[in-house]
């Protein structure tokens, strides 16, 4: 009797859980100021810090349980069916039941702790009131073409260089982080701290984001970092190349942040690289922008690409070599799983260009370049 009741109360949970997505999304402005700079701000404060009495990735400890859990339930369903054919329906009936319960409870909580903030303000408008705000403003749309695409290039071909210089480099001579990488993560904050632009410096303090212990698995599925809604935990693969580090773990705690959108949260991490006081982290902002930017542009002017590229130092081509055979070596199937599961889970929470989306963040450079100047 208590099992159903659970199962009861845990499947009904699904339509409060897709009724509070559906019904948000329909009020962008609403989630925007009382969910995602108001209520969220505390969950998400509050996860981190409880759950950051664990020195390590509690989630990617629950992942393994639950991988493990599946194979069992299937080995055990197997085994039971062979046993019992005549038990079979019955067996399967509550097995799906049980499943829909455990499906109801997670998709109830991820709306809940963090999946509403899908459904905020884009942030190209929220960086327009922003500045209208604290110009005295009132800013519509910014618009941006070729040209300006072009200079966004040059400007960070220049910075590219300049940062590089400023930075330790290994034997092979390839970038390498000022500090090792688990102290990386602890010196991030210091870019959200920095940050005026969203009141991102006014939000208060989080926990430190968390290596990842299999990192070098994770590399199988070109995954460089995850955020965990369900336990306020910023992780970042740390056996990918030292110019990602830095970047990855501010673009996690974008997420922490309330900010659900991949192309969002590749911008506050720029945004928070380069106004961290060190080097390793303005460099790793610089070039992780350079190689969206490039990618953009090579589609509009491949040859004016090719041409302003020429301009980059041998030290940034070393590190963009570097980054080619690295991530070349880990190509494959899995790859390929992980990116078409990922594409579907933006798909699934409103991002419609999926994976494609994180190209949409050179716009948000062209807007923010457009509003601020480039210095």
């Amino acid at each position: 009797m208590v099992i159903k009741k659970f199962r009861i109360v845990s499947i009904s949970l699904l339509i409060p859980g897709i009724l509070l997505n559906v019904i948000t999304k329909n009020v962008p402005n609403l989630v925007e100021k009382y969910y995602s700079n108001g209520i969220n701000i505390y969950i998400g404060k509050f996860m981190s810090k409880i759950f950051s009495v664990f020195p390590f990735s509690l989630f990617e400890i629950l992942i393994y349980i639950a991988v493990l859990s599946m194979l069992i339930f299937l080995i055990y369903s197997i085994y039971f069916i062979v046993k019992n054919p005549r038990k079979t329906f019955v067996y399967l009936k509550n097995s799906i039941l049980n499943i829909i319960s455990i499906v109801g409870i997670v998709y109830f909580l991820f709306v809940v702790l963090w999946g509403i903030n899908y459904n905020r303000m884009d942030l190209k408008d929220s960086l327009i009131a922003d500045y209208n705000i604290s110009h005295n403003e009132n800013i519509k749309e910014v618009n941006y073409d070729e040209d300006d695409l072009v200079n966004l290039y040059k400007f960070l071909v220049e910075k590219c260089n300049d940062t590089r210089a400023k930075v330790l480099e290994d034997d092979k001579n390839v970038m390498k982080c000022n500090t090792n990488r688990k102290e990386v993560l602890k010196r991030a904050n210091n870019g959200y701290e920095n940050v005026s632009i969203l009141n991102l410096n006014k939000r208060g303090s989080y926990a430190h984001a968390k290596a990842i212990l299999n990192s070098n698995l994770l590399c199988y599925t070109g995954i460089t970092g995850i955020y965990s809604p369900f336990t306020g935990e910023a992780n970042v693969n740390i056996a990918a190349p030292d110019i990602y580090i830095p970047f990855t773990t501010l673009h996690e705690m974008a997420h922490q942040r309330g900010y659900g959108s991949e192309d969002e949260c590749n911008f506050l991490a720029y945004i928070a690289c380069i106004n961290n006081e060190d080097f390793d982290f303005q460099y790793s902002g610089y070039i992780l922008a350079l190689k969206y930017t490039a990618s953009a542009l090579a589609k509009v002017d491949y040859d004016k690409f090719k041409d302003l590229s020429s301009n980059l130092s041998q030290s940034v081509k070393n590190d963009l070599n570097n980054s080619s055979e690295f991530w070349s070596q880990y190509e494959g199937k899995v790859n390929e799983v992980s990116d078409k599961m990922n594409n579907n889970y933006l798909k699934a929470n409103g991002v419609k260009e999926g994976t494609a989306s994180y190209g949409k963040v050179v716009n948000l450079f062209l807007i923010y370049y457009s509003l601020y100047g480039f210095n």
